[in-house]
């Protein structure tokens, strides 16, 4: 299964604190956190609003989860990965403009 997502980060930047609060999992939140440029929290939230919501595409189970229940970190080379509780391999692709976030999951 895979699904994708479209952000306007100028949607994001009008309630950025608000939406890291509702959808960053512990450990996004403390990534988040170390950030001091603005313009990258904005990206960083979101790239992973993106992200989750192609997740929820993919797997089809919006209902039974939400936004916490999935984190999207970096390996040590940056590449993004999700971490999760469910049983479920997920590969996870975001890209950003400075207009837009863009992510596609891929159920594997």
């Amino acid at each position: 299964m895979i699904g994708i997502d479209l952000v306007e980060l100028s949607r994001i930047a009008l309630n950025l604190e608000r939406l890291a609060n509702k959808i960053l999992s512990d450990d996004e939140f403390v990534e988040y956190q170390k950030m001091s440029l603005l313009k990258r929290k904005i990206e960083y939230v979101g790239g992973r609003f993106a992200a989750k919501e192609a997740i929820f595409k993919a797997i089809d189970l919006k209902q039974a989860f939400n936004y916490k229940d999935f984190s999207v970190l970096n390996d040590e080379h940056g590449k993004p990965y999700v971490k999760t509780k469910i049983d479920i391999n997920i590969e996870i692709s975001i890209s950003h403009t400075n207009n837009y976030a863009t992510a596609i999951a891929l159920i594997v």
